[in-house]
């Protein structure tokens, strides 16, 4: 089966991250893990609500295609030890929430700070930790394993049930602001992309479904990344060419350099070479004079 998001970003708060996240907000333990228990179905449920909205899934792809994940941590323990990581991943991660959310993210983190007991940046901190494990594990999949709009919404979608029910009774206003109502996942059996077990079930390479759509867009990347490469060695060895043909030091023309040029001053005027002229076309003079050839000088022809 397709990985279980749920489960998945509850295992990344386990105890001894929920202790030094509860350090770093100055929370206690308790108000700490149940603002979380609270945030991640109100996440995922938000996620599933838009992806399902007209253009949603395109859109939302298209975000993750963008993003840059070298320093988005595979896991929440890798941050949680430090307030500046803390801080920094729970920001990179403001620009997804505010995706998914739209402008009901300051009301959802208002209602999970008085469900949990927390402080209101407090719930926005844990709320974007969540968001951005998440993000980065969308992400790396949609840009290194073809992770696509259908792919995304099909596994969204078979988990929505499960989203809904996760979402504590206190709850229950979050849930009406963002339509949880609508999240049911298809009756029938598992879907081909919801059912296969297409990837790795590790923190790098969850086991998210992938379709044909990702392979040929993969493939057609790897197409151009050559073709690239092929005109960038023919254009260098176009240039090289040029740079190794013989240039005149005046205008940079290319020249023959096997080629000879006599002066004027090397010019044959023997009186052999004049006769050889004139047996030949009537006069040895200056053939531009006027006159018929061979008799353009009427006195000389006397």
């Amino acid at each position: 089966m397709a990985i279980h998001l749920l489960s998945y970003l509850k295992d990344q708060f386990t105890p001894g991250v929920i202790d030094q996240l509860s350090t770093e907000l100055n929370e206690t333990p308790a108000s700490t893990l149940k603002a979380v228990t609270g945030s991640l179905p109100v996440l995922l449920g938000a996620l599933t609500q838009r992806v399902q909205t007209t253009g949603g899934a395109t859109s939302m792809i298209s975000f993750l295609d963008k993003g840059d994940y070298g320093n988005t941590p595979l896991e929440v323990a890798q941050v949680t030890d430090s307030h500046q990581e803390t801080v920094e991943t729970s920001s990179a991660a403001r620009a997804f929430l505010d995706k998914i959310f739209d402008d009901k993210l300051t009301g959802t983190t208002d209602l999970i700070s008085s469900y949990s007991g927390v402080k209101k940046e407090s719930a926005l901190t844990i709320l974007e930790l969540a968001g951005s494990i998440l993000m980065g594990t969308l992400g790396r999949q949609e840009q290194e394993n073809g992770l696509t709009a259908h792919s995304l919404t099909t596994l969204l979608k078979g988990q929505a049930s499960d989203f809904k029910t996760a979402l504590p009774s206190g709850l229950d206003a979050a849930g009406s602001l963002l339509g949880f109502n609508d999240l049911v996942t298809p009756s029938g059996p598992p879907t081909e992309v919801q059912g296969t077990d297409n990837f790795s079930g590790t923190v790098i390479n969850p086991n998210i479904p992938k379709s044909d759509e990702g392979d040929r867009r993969r493939e057609n990347v790897r197409w151009l990344r050559w073709a690239m490469f092929a005109i960038a060695a023919l254009v260098i060895a176009l240039l090289v060419q040029k740079c190794s043909q013989n240039q005149n030091g005046v205008d940079g023309v290319s020249t023959d350099s096997t080629s000879r040029v006599e002066s004027n001053a090397a010019e044959d005027t023997s009186a052999a070479t004049k006769r050889s002229i004139e047996d030949a076309n009537g006069q040895a003079a200056d053939s531009t004079a006027p006159g018929a050839l061979g008799i353009r000088d009427s006195t000389d022809s006397k």
